[in-house]
């Protein structure tokens, strides 16, 4: 991967999560205990992709 290829998958994956965490407070704040468990599993698969982009951002391969 070139480094304007990881760049360009850093920022989106940066823009991404943003967009995900902004969702997620709007759900919370709509919902709060209606959809616990639907805010639980959109919780975690944010996490997931946080924890990829950390091992990105650290260059490190034996995160996957």
């Amino acid at each position: 991967m070139t480094r304007y290829e990881r760049a360009l998958l850093l920022g989106l994956a940066e823009e991404i999560i943003l967009q995900l965490r902004n969702r997620l407070t709007e759900i919370e704040n709509l919902h709060p205990r209606e959809s616990v468990l639907g805010i639980a599993t959109f919780q975690e698969r944010l996490r997931n992709i946080e924890d990829l982009l950390d091992c990105v951002k650290k260059d490190r391969e034996s995160c996957v």
